[in-house]
């Protein structure tokens, strides 16, 4: 194999590792919102699902050898912005049953935060891929 290729499977599985990082870092987010009322004040707790989830999902994407990393990498951002801004306006609609009790946040600063993620990403990327 050429050196180029080599390079290139090296960054698209440093990719991976950064998208799956930035998913897995949710959760400890997620529990400390739970666990602890005061840190749930807090902005950078508040917005930084909204900042690593589109991230991630976009550095899996990139790293991926599926038909969605074939496409440019502009299409593929406005991918993850439709992904991610769905998800956020989905948490608007009333949920039926049980789900009815879990709390959900809907808040302008998650959209903000999911549009700086995605734009601000696609910027060091695009010089790599």
């Amino acid at each position: 194999m050429s050196e180029i290729v080599l390079k290139s499977q090296i960054i698209k599985r440093r990719f991976g590792w950064i998208g799956t990082i930035c998913l897995l870092l949710i959760i400890p987010i997620k529990t400390m919102r739970w666990m602890d009322e005061n840190v749930t004040s807090s902005l950078i707790v508040g917005i930084a699902p909204s900042l690593l989830g589109p991230a991630g999902l976009l550095f899996l994407i990139i790293s991926n050898v599926s038909k969605l990393s074939h496409h440019v990498l502009i299409q593929v951002t406005w991918i993850v912005a439709a992904i991610a801004f769905g998800l956020e306006i989905i948490q608007l609609i009333p949920r039926p049953g049980i789900l009815a009790k879990v709390y959900y946040t809907f808040d302008w600063g998650d959209l903000i935060a999911s549009a700086v993620s995605y734009t601000h990403l696609t910027l060091p990327t695009k010089r790599i891929v």
